[in-house]
This record gives C-alpha cells, sequence and structure tokens, in this order.
C-alpha cells in the first residue's frame, strides 16, 4: 500500500504591499511650473539695480561721477511732469522716424529684391551709406530740414531705414524654391506668388527688422535732439550735462530705456497676433 506524503503547503508570500499601499496613498506632488519669462527678467533687472545701489553706497562715490540708482528715481519722482513732458516729445519723433523708415524700408527692400538691374546698382551703395554713423549725418539733415521736428525725424528714419532694407531683401530670398515651385504648376499668376507665398514668407523676417529698427529710432531721435534739439529726452540729457547733475542724466537714461522697452515688446506683441502660425511653428 504506498503512502502518501504530504508536501508541506508553501503559502504565497504576501505582496511587499506596505511600501507600495503606502507610496499610492501619497497624494502625487505636482511638478513645479516654470517662472514666466517676464518674473525671470524682472528679477534680473532688480537683482542688476540693487547691486548698482550697493555698490555706488558702498564705495561712496562722489555724486558728480556716478549715482545711485535711488537718486536717479527720486528725480522722476520730485520732477514727473517734465521728464514725462520730455519723453512724449522723443515718443512721437521716434514712432515718426519709426513707421516711415519702415514704409520706406520695405518698399526699398522689395524693389531691390524683383529689380535686378536696381539690385545690382544700388544694394552695395546702400550698404556703404550705412556703415557712415548718422551722427555725422545729423548736421547734413539740419543744413535740410533747419531745427525743427523733421530733422530729428530723418535721423530717426534713416537708422531704422536700413535693417528693414536687409530683412525685407532676405525674407524674400529665402522663399523656398519648392514653394515657387507649386506655385507654378499650380498656375498661380505672378502677383498671386507675390502676395501668398512669397510676402507670408518674409513677415517674420521682416518683424525681426522692425523689432529692431524700433529701439533704433529712438535712438536715432534722441541724436537729433542732441544736435539741434530745444525738447526731448535727448535735451534733457544735454542740459544735465551742463550742469553737472547726473541724478537728471540718469533719469532720462531710465526713460529712454523704459520707451524702448515698451515699444520692442509692442512690436513684438504684434507680430504674435499677426503671424500666430509662425508662433507655433517656432516653438
Amino acid at each position: 500500500m504506498a503512502t502518501q506524503t504530504n508536501a508541506p503547503r508553501v503559502s504565497a508570500a504576501p505582496p511587499s504591499g506596505g511600501r507600495t499601499s503606502d507610496a499610492a496613498s501619497r497624494p502625487r506632488r505636482k511638478a513645479r511650473r516654470p517662472l514666466p519669462n517676464a518674473v525671470k527678467s524682472t528679477i534680473g533687472v532688480l537683482t542688476l539695480v540693487l547691486l548698482w545701489e550697493a555698490v555706488v553706497r558702498a564705495l561712496d562715490v562722489p555724486r558728480f561721477l556716478f549715482v545711485a540708482p535711488s537718486a536717479a528715481l527720486g528725480e522722476l519722482v520730485a520732477q514727473p511732469a517734465y521728464y514725462l513732458e520730455h519723453s512724449g516729445v522723443t515718443l512721437y519723433e521716434s514712432l515718426l522716424g519709426f513707421v516711415l523708415g519702415a514704409l520706406l524700408g520695405i518698399a526699398c527692400g522689395a524693389v531691390i529684391y524683383y529689380v535686378p538691374f536696381v539690385r545690382h546698382a544700388l544694394y552695395p551703395s546702400l550698404i556703404a551709406i550705412n556703415t557712415i554713423p548718422k551722427v555725422a549725418l545729423a548736421p547734413l539733415f539740419i543744413v535740410w530740414f533747419g531745427f525743427s521736428l523733421e530733422s530729428k525725424v530723418a535721423v530717426a528714419l534713416s537708422i531704422a531705414f536700413f535693417p528693414l532694407v536687409i530683412a525685407t531683401f532676405d525674407g524674400l530670398a529665402s522663399v523656398p524654391s519648392e514653394l515657387r515651385e507649386l506655385a507654378r504648376i499650380n498656375r498661380a499668376s505672378r502677383f498671386k506668388q507675390m502676395r501668398k507665398i512669397e510676402l507670408v514668407h518674409s513677415l517674420p523676417a521682416i518683424f525681426t527688422g522692425m523689432k529692431i529698427s524700433i529701439s533704433m529710432a529712438v535712438g536715432g531721435a534722441v541724436v537729433g535732439e542732441f544736435i539741434a534739439g530745444n525738447s526731448g529726452l535727448g535735451y534733457v540729457v544735454l542740459v544735465a550735462n551742463s550742469q553737472i547733475n547726473l541724478a537728471s542724466m540718469f533719469a532720462a537714461f531710465i526713460c529712454l530705456a523704459l520707451m524702448s522697452l515698451v515699444l520692442f515688446v509692442a512690436v513684438e506683441w504684434l507680430g504674435k497676433k499677426l503671424l500666430p502660425w509662425n508662433e507655433a511653428t517656432s516653438k
């Protein structure tokens, strides 16, 4: 009679659920969102300003050599109407010069691209003229337009003009040959190719040139005010320099920096609104 041996039962080991259940029961930590770029930029600017203030106070720099940002801000708070009035003059000159320079620059860039004779005849000359410092051209504009508003606008226009000529030309030249070939296959007219393919494809480059030109136009208006101005932030800087009033000078610098920054951001915002497809493809 065969004897049956009862094998010992091996009980299944319980899953190590202690840690797993604990981990599962714990709420998941939310991933930290990165700080917005605007917050990062603000932190960077505030850090530089605080460092500037600390260095000036620690070294006890004389006010006729350098001033702390608190002194410049105090000047702005003490005379807000004065700086606001002169900022408005410079802003008007800058915007007028930028708009005229943008229109002429885009038109000139398109003509240079579409007319080979003009491109070979004028493009090298434009590049050579662009190398001339605009400060050297300012007295010439005064001879032509006098000491009125037109001379300052002309300086701002001349500075805003060249970046848009080059940006428009490069934008039109960068259109892929496949798109041009596709337009020919579909028998699109030359005007349709220009309007629906070449112009659209060159808009991102044009807006890039506009962001460069808008800030440079502010500098051009200030150069004009240096030479022939009786108002504007450039005039404020000249008056402060004659009085060795560095607090007033740096207050004007702050106004110019804020003006250039706001105009740059405005053009960038306009580009994002008008060209949402470019924003989506660049991400």
